[in-house]
């Protein structure tokens, strides 16, 4: 296990309110179609395993040439399934974990597949535009073998989180997000420039002002760091709630473990008390949401072949390249190894490798263990190993399991990452007209969340009946920047002498918010939580 921006302000004030007139009939997209995980209990711990000998892949494995280890301790398999191609075969699923069997899907000649879903994430924040060019070109290919039943989505994280394409099966959106990405300008131009300025200032100046130009890099670089895992960890929620095989693709320089650690090296390693700052919890969580909701993470350095010298410096680097490279290499690797993935390093051209994660994520095994049999409780270490001899494995090195109120809020993420998402059962979400209060460019508007009644799990308690809810509202900006996930969860009481009317209508909660200036767009969840059921609306409003 794992050892080493602006957003807008939204605050949330919720009232419940009064029945109000009956809310539009359900849509006809379910939660399925969309491509939502159903929102159940956790049974058992699922595993996707890559099997390896020599690199090549292997497909004959039996239930019985796995070994699995939590905390040290062997357990029981329980469950066990083969996916070749997507596709699990009927006697496969007889002995599937319940996780898997929920995923699957029915396709048009009776078989039963498992839906792929890939996230690519470019972290431009670190990126060079010619260090992206053979990574796109890569994913060009990539993108041409996706089959109808796959979906992909594209962003990039740029100080925020900007979706280029969001989860389509369309080979031609994906490609137009891939071009466009092309011709953009990453932030890692300015960053670069700052390094090598901050560099420049260092080999300048003496020894008694070092540490004070080391200390404001190191804080800068800690901040950057962390506000980038933090988006990171948002994106891997987001896809957690995605159903089938779910695959995040990082592209990236990496994430220097002790922010300021390299420049510390060249220029005195005394000055930071060997290293104040740390990432090591802002990894932590990120591995945590992945490894409970079943992602693989698929790192891509896309320095690609280093080299000894920088020949744009005039002096002979003071900077070890080997200890930079390593200084950020082992972040990428925590990402990869601990989830089940690879990192791919030291390329110049990624077809191989994009081939590979394909198939990785097409044919695997899964192999599953009750939870029951499964001492302790929150985070544990998983290991698993086969029996045969030269055959390595690859399968997540951890596991929690999600609860429903964390698995409610992946969808909110979700929403947020993916307009148009559909929820369980139908909501509207009314903005009224923004008015100018706290200040200026700040903003306040009431707004309006209606359920159907009778989409709610109501108990019987004396003369009333009462149903619990979770009502959650975020928004996001045209720029990526995202509002924070709150859930307020409140209970709704009627009378039982009403009921038969009330459930025939909406039940509408008011609040107000406040943001600032610009386009936004806000997404509202309302979830039942005796069902787990979930209802998402959204509205575009332009906030002047």
């Amino acid at each position: 296990m794992l050892d080493r921006a602006r957003v807008p302000a939204l605050f949330l004030s919720l009232a419940l309110g009064v029945p109000g007139s009956a809310a539009p009939p359900p849509s006809e997209a379910t939660a399925l179609a969309a491509g939502v995980r159903a929102a159940v209990e956790v049974t058992a711990m699922d595993l996707d395993v890559v099997a390896t000998k020599d690199g090549k892949p292997v497909d004959d494995l039996s239930k019985e040439e796995f070994v699995v280890r939590v905390d040290g301790k062997p357990v029981a398999v329980d469950y066990f399934a083969r996916i070749e191609a997507g596709t699990v075969h009927g006697p496969d699923l007889a002995t599937a974990s319940p996780a898997l069997v929920l995923d699957t899907l029915r396709a048009d000649d009776g078989g039963t597949y498992v839906p792929r879903q890939f996230l690519v994430y470019f972290d431009d924040e670190r990126l060079l535009p010619q260090e992206r060019k053979p990574v796109i070109e890569g994913l060009r290919d990539f993108v041409t073998r996706l089959s109808p039943s796959d979906r992909a989505s594209i962003v990039s994280y740029n100080g925020s989180t900007r979706v280029l394409v969001p989860f389509t099966n369309s080979k031609e959106d994906l490609l137009d997000g891939l071009s466009r990405l092309d011709t953009a300008s990453p932030r890692g131009l300015s960053w670069e420039s700052q390094y090598r300025q901050t560099v420049q200032e260092l080999r300048v100046s003496r020894a008694s002002t070092r540490s004070s130009i080391l200390r404001s890099w190191s804080a800068q670089a800690a901040a950057r760091e962390r506000s980038s895992l933090a988006e990171l960890a948002r994106s891997v929620s987001a896809l957690a709630a995605r159903s089938g095989k779910r695959t995040l693709l990082l592209v990236t320089n990496g994430y220097e473990w002790h922010p300021g650690q390299t420049l510390a090296q060249a220029y005195g390693p005394s000055l930071l008390q060997q290293f104040d700052y740390d990432i090591g919890d802002d990894l932590k969580v990120i591995l945590e949401e992945a490894n409970s909701s079943g992602i693989t993470i698929q790192v891509f350095d896309a320095k690609g072949l280093v080299v000894d010298v920088d020949a744009s410096q005039p002096l002979s680097p003071a900077v070890n390249p080997f200890f930079k490279a390593q200084n950020f290499r082992d972040s990428m690797a925590a990402l990869a190894y601990e989830t089940g993935g690879s990192l791919v390093e030291n390329r110049n051209v990624f077809l191989s490798d994009l081939d590979r994660v394909y198939r990785e994520a097409s044919s695997y095994y899964s192999v599953g263990v009750t939870l029951a049999g499964v001492p302790g409780k929150g985070s544990r270490d998983v290991e698993v190993r086969c029996t045969r001899p030269g055959v390595v494995v690859r399968a997540r090195t951890g596991f929690a399991a999600k609860t429903a109120d964390e698995a409610a809020i992946d969808r909110i993420e979700m929403a947020l990452l993916t307009p148009g998402a559909a929820g369980d059962f139908p909501a509207t979400l009314r903005i009224g007209a923004p008015e100018s209060k706290g200040g200026p460019g700040r903003r306040v508007a009431g707004y309006e969340v209606a359920v159907p009644i009778s989409e709610l799990t109501f108990r019987d308690e004396g003369a009333t009946k009462t149903a619990v809810i979770e009502v959650s509202l975020a928004a996001v900006e045209d720029t990526g920047a995202r509002s924070t996930v709150k859930p307020e969860r409140k209970t709704l009481s009627i009378p039982a002498a009403s009921w038969e009317k009330a459930r025939s209508e909406a039940f509408v909660y008011r609040g107000q918010l406040k943001t600032a200036k610009g386009n936004l767009r806000f997404v509202a969840g309302v979830r039942d939580v005796a069902s787990g059921r979930m209802a998402l609306a959204s509205a575009d409003v332009r906030v002047e």
